[in-house]
């Protein structure tokens, strides 16, 4: 899975993370087809919350073949604390950040953040841990 995100799209991305860090400590990373889902849970599992981005809010948005197949799917945990600080100062990286582009490979487990800066610099991050989240049931409030 691979997709990119333009800089405006950024803010709204990392305060969609922000959100999700108030609900647990570790996110959820989703490719389908209707989008890429962000979502977490608490550690009681009494708390849970979702964000869905459709494939317009992205710049570039490719499963891979693998995926659009429904042969393999992959979802992917990583810990909060080691994401929240790449969406620290959101109106910083709205300034200064030109494309972030997000890759999930299937073959090593790993999740990249690469952040493309309108001065010239590249940040890129690693993840490796990758585990599903399987909800066993959902009540909603309305």
């Amino acid at each position: 899975m691979n997709c990119v995100l333009d800089g405006n799209c950024v803010k709204a991305f990392g305060k969609a993370i922000h959100a999700l860090s108030r609900v647990g400590d570790e996110l959820w990373l989703d490719p389908t087809v209707k989008g890429l889902a962000l979502r977490s849970v608490n550690s009681a599992h009494s708390a849970y919350a979702c964000f869905l981005f459709a494939p317009m809010f992205f710049h570039q948005y490719n499963l891979g073949s693998a995926l659009e197949q429904g042969s393999e799917t992959i979802k992917c945990k990583l810990v909060m604390k080691s994401v929240l600080p790449l969406f620290r100062c959101l109106t910083s990286i709205e300034r200064n950040v030109k494309q972030c582009e997000i890759s999930i490979g299937t073959p090593c487990d790993r999740v990249m953040i690469r952040f493309f800066c309108r001065h010239g610099r590249r940040h890129s991050i690693l993840y490796h841990e990758v585990v599903g989240l399987y909800v066993t049931y959902a009540v909603c409030y309305i």
